[in-house]
């Protein structure tokens, strides 16, 4: 057979192979493009034809016209000439014409030629006007992309837009005789086949699927040739991995089916013939389906008796309860009934389980152990734990030996667990572990571990609830009981959700998820979902979870399950953390009334919790002690932290404080890492700062080794809002913040710690004071004297910014004593102490006219602010305004008119010194009036440049240079702007030589 290739016109000769409709020679054609080449026909070949051509490429359609003979006497010509053959062909190309070729031919087939979604959606889209992106996938998978078929199928669709109606076409409709899709089929694909290919086309039109072993059975000659050859063609979709089925083109098995080619008894020969074939190859699932399908209500017994377990197991729930249902009463025994009860609780029809399995107890006191398990698991499941344990009581006991009562006990445990009594549910987990190793049965000894991991859970101890689950893990699957994977691997992830090890159960919740939609069991999927979309809020998915928790939801509610009230409180959970209050309130009041109905704790304690947290006043902390009432075991953990939250909001920091404490040692007791993290975030918020920190470090340190990242982000917003944040918290607060944000989280609006923010004021009049809630904060307090000055300082300026360099010379002074006396900037002011020039220039001169601050003597030395207009100029005691300098300012140069600050001394200190008040012992104006006549007189003032001796003379708008050589060019000196020097820096000099530039 020719080599496939993906280069339509790689090699010498190329052969296009595909049934008609497939638009060979429109896709040559854009092949070829401008390339030069000589058309022929398969009906009009002759000998000498191709070697009178003689060109470069030689195309020649419906190759399948011509004789072999014919074809092999007019290609042996062109061969001989060099020329590059194209073949388009709706046959195989004859064996002994593929011999003769001096090199493998390439195949172009309908891999390359059918049309891919998007062009189909494109193509009805612009020539039918066809916009439905569904319906446009929908004709995709009937025609499987045949370009003919698809423009059929758009026509019947466009000329009767019913048909698109209720989710789309069906293939019968199209398909019937008569129609334009059953007449070109029939016309120019089915009559143009051998009869043995027909044959074998219909039967897998019958069987829906074909393989060569299974043609091989049924009869068919050279099977791998023939259902090659049909699969080349295009009639046949090619097997993809994992799934070695040929499988008809589904507009050509319903033609095929509903044209009458082929008889009535053949079809049943094939069913017949096919289903004993599964049989004997070990898939019960299809030979169940293929004797339904032939009417073999005797077959359909034996198989549903036989491998009941192992059909539900693997998702064919369905077909068991349509086998079941089809059979005559008499045939219909409790083996039969009870099969069709489980497939209609896996398949979501709780109801009618629950009605099968009550006609089976009937009004017996005392019921069969098989039923009474049956019966219960399913009203267990579907969230009624007492009315399930009423049930599971009246199964019969006897010496609990077998596995059915063995599973009998197992699920009573599992309902006493769901009811929170956790005595009886040791008791009946215990004789489960033994009657299950009397039995010897896999399926009942993973039940029984199951019961025993949930003692576990109740009793705190983690290390067995392992044990207990990895073995019953081990157990069920090994006995392919799907069904207790699923519920095995969900607890799992639950339980390593409260490790804080959420992305280890992601990757356990995930297979369950996937198990659950393979056997179609609704409500384990629903369970799992849930699961899955609890790991995916702690690691910050959040819109995923939304979404699974959702379909959690749906679930629950198609079968009328009161354990709806698990995905509700992780909506209600995920609602409150985006500070959607009225939406978690009623997520949260519906979960409640949905465990309050079946006595659902484990639903219902967590509803309680996180209602609590979101409405306030008095039912707030009625709810939360409702809580702490119905909670047992690790969901303790949540009542105390919901209650702690409580007393927070109402100012209790005590009881906050005390339930925070027992949170913790609840969640250290069962391993819960998560809820200890928690409780740790609640004493943040009831404790001073300090230990606010280490609580918030500790709780930071467990949500990151967990990658939880929201709340990674919420810790690091609490620790950069403390007193004395470090600039890495800050930082990585800064960031959280975005990243908070990007997930539509509500950001914290004050630092939890203390129960709420403190009232803090300030006193600058009858001494300088800070009061926190009354009470002054005393001077150890302070980490230092010039932290106590710089909070003076930035009091002065009321509100208004203070660059870091002037914050610098204020509280620092002069700078150290080599670098000042080398660059010769430093001057004493001799009534207010060393006066550096960019500590004159913290009050700077003004350029518009507006009141200025201006410092008045307090008997104690603190600043009292006043208000003076830019037109009265204010003096100081023992300061003449005679002598004044002036410092052009770092935000705007001063103009004529304007009127300097002054400095004012306070009254003499005890060491007889005056200085200024604005900052103890140094001057912070921008113009001294005793600044020395050397610096400059009233108008100007001369600085020279302390390396090369150059000199500038400064005024108010303009300043003049003078330099001791041409090659020394200071700038201007004093002059500063934004991102520039500061006022008061030493004048730079512009000579390239010079180290002073």
């Amino acid at each position: 057979m020719p080599a496939l290739a993906t280069n339509p016109l790689a090699g010498r000769v190329t052969i296009v192979l595909a049934a008609a409709g497939y638009g060979k020679t429109r896709a040559v054609r854009a092949w070829l493009g401008a390339t030069r080449a000589t058309w022929h026909n398969g009906t009009d070949l002759t000998g000498g034809m191709a070697a009178r051509d003689g060109d470069r490429v030689t195309v020649v359609d419906d190759l399948h016209l011509a004789s072999a003979d014919t074809l092999a006497a007019w290609l042996a010509p062109a061969l001989a000439a060099g020329s590059r053959l194209i073949l388009l062909t709706r046959s195989p190309v004859p064996r002994a014409v593929l011999r003769s070729f001096p090199e493998a031919a390439t195949e172009v087939g309908p891999a390359l030629l059918a049309l891919t979604p998007e062009r189909t959606a494109r193509l009805l889209r612009r020539r039918y006007g066809l916009a439905d992106p569904d319906l446009a996938a929908r004709v995709h998978r009937l025609t499987g992309g045949w370009p003919a078929l698809i423009h059929h199928v758009a026509a019947a669709l466009a000329a009767d837009p019913a048909l698109a109606d209720a989710g789309g076409p069906s293939q019968e409709t199209l398909a019937a005789p008569g129609t334009p899709v059953a007449g070109y089929l029939g016309v120019e694909v089915l009559d143009a086949l051998p009869t043995a290919r027909r044959r074998l086309l219909a039967d897998a039109a019958g069987l829906g699927y074909i393989c060569t072993e299974l043609a091989a059975e049924l009869g068919h000659p050279r099977p791998e040739q023939a259902v090659g050859e049909l699969a080349r063609a295009g009639l046949f979709t090619s097997p993809t991995p994992g799934d070695p089925w040929f499988r008809p083109v589904p507009m050509v098995a319903a033609v095929v089916g509903m044209g009458g080619r082929r008889s009535a008894g053949r079809s049943a020969r094939v069913l017949a013939v096919a289903a004993d074939w599964h049989g004997r190859n070990n898939r019960p699932v299809e030979a169940l389906r293929l004797r339904l399908a032939a009417g073999d209500h005797a077959g359909c017994v034996s198989i549903v008796a036989g491998h009941g377990a192992e059909l539900l197991a693997a998702g064919a729930a369905a077909d068991v309860v349509a086998a079941a249902r089809a059979l005559p009463p008499k045939l219909r025994d409790d083996r039969i009934e009870l099969l069709r009860a489980e497939g209609l609780e896996i398949i979501g029809d709780q109801a009618g389980a629950v009605a099968v399995y009550a006609a089976l107890a009937g009004d017996a006191e005392r019921i069969p152990p098989a039923i009474a398990w049956r019966y219960g698991v399913a009203v267990y499941l579907w969230g009624d734990p007492r009315q399930a344990l009423g049930i599971l009581r009246r199964g019969a006991l006897a010496r609990e030996d077998t596995a059915d009562e063995a599973l009998l006990l197992a699920w009573t445990a599992a309902a006493y667990w769901l009811a929170g009594d956790a005595a009886p549910c040791r008791d009946r987990a215990a004789r489960a572990h033994r009657a299950a190793v009397a039995a010897g049965d896999d399926r009942a000894l993973a039940t029984a571990h199951v019961a025993l991991a949930l003692c576990a859970n109740l009793d705190g101890d983690p290390a067995a609830l392992r044990t207990h689950y990895a073995r019953a893990l081990d157990l069920a699957e090994a006995a392919g009981d799907v069904i207790q994977a699923i519920r095995i691997r969900a607890n799992l992830a639950a339980g390593m959700e409260r490790e804080a090890r959420f992305t280890e159960a992601l990757q356990m919740v995930r297979p369950a998820v996937a198990l659950a939609e393979r056997c179609g069991h609704t409500s384990m999927l629903a369970m799992s979902l849930c699961n899955e979309a609890a790991l995916l809020h702690r690691l910050g998915h959040l819109d995923d979870a939304v979404a699974r928790h959702r379909r959690s939801v749906e679930l629950y509610q198609r079968i009328g399950s009161d354990k709806v009230a698990y995905p509700l409180n992780g909506l209600g959970d995920i609602h409150r953390q985006r500070g959607r209050r009225s939406e978690a309130r009623a997520a949260y009041e519906e979960a409640v009334r949905a465990a309050t109905r079946d006595g659902n704790r484990q639903s219902l304690v967590p509803g309680l919790a996180g209602l609590a947290r979101v409405i306030d006043g008095d039912p707030a902390a009625e709810i939360a002690a409702r809580a702490l009432e119905s909670a047992v075991g690790p969901q303790r953990t949540a009542a105390l932290l919901a209650a702690g939250w409580v007393a927070v909001g109402s100012g209790d920091l005590r009881d906050a404080q005390q339930r925070s404490s027992a949170a913790a040692e609840s969640a250290r007791f069962h391993r819960d890492r998560t809820g200890l993290a928690e409780a740790l975030e609640l004493r943040a918020a009831a404790s001073d700062p300090h230990e606010a920190r280490q609580a918030l470090v500790e709780a930071l340190a467990i949500w990151r080794s967990a990658e939880a990242v929201l709340d990674v982000g919420r810790v690091s917003i609490a620790l950069a809002a403390l007193p004395g944040a470090h600039a890495d918290d800050r930082l990585a607060a800064r960031l959280a913040t975005t990243r908070l944000t990007a997930a539509g989280v509500m950001l914290p609006t004050s630092p939890p710690v203390a129960g709420g923010p403190a009232e803090v004021r300030i006193r600058v009049l009858g001494g300088f004071a800070v009061l926190i809630d009354g009470q002054p904060v005393p001077t150890s307090t302070w980490q230092s004297r010039k932290a106590r000055d710089l909070l003076r300082i930035l009091i002065a300026r009321r509100g208004r910014p203070v660059p870091r360099e002037e914050l610098v010379e204020l509280l620092w002074g002069r700078r150290p004593a080599t670098r000042a006396s080398a660059t010769g900037w430093r001057w004493r002011c001799p009534r207010r102490g060393v006066c550096s020039t960019r500590a004159a220039a913290l009050h700077r001169t003004t350029s518009s006219p507006r009141a200025e601050p201006t410092c008045g003597p307090t008997s104690t030395g603190s600043t009292s602010m006043s208000r003076r207009s830019s037109g009265t100029r204010p003096t100081a005691s023992g300061c003449s305004p005679t002598a004044r300098a002036t410092t052009p300012s770092s935000r705007s140069p001063p103009r004529t008119g304007s009127t300097p600050a002054t400095c004012t001394t306070t009254s003499p200190t005890t060491t007889g010194r005056s200085r200024c008040v604005n900052t103890p012992g140094r001057c912070a104006w921008t113009s001294c009036a005793r600044w020395p006549s050397s610096i400059g007189g009233a108008a100007s003032s001369t600085r020279r440049c302390a390396t090369c001796g150059g000199s500038s003379t400064s005024r108010r708008t303009t300043s003049a240079h003078t330099a001791p050589s041409s090659a020394c060019s200071p700038t201007t000196a004093g002059t500063a702007r934004r991102g520039g020097r500061w006022p008061g820096t030493p004048p730079r000099c512009g000579r390239s030589a010079c180290r002073r530039r």
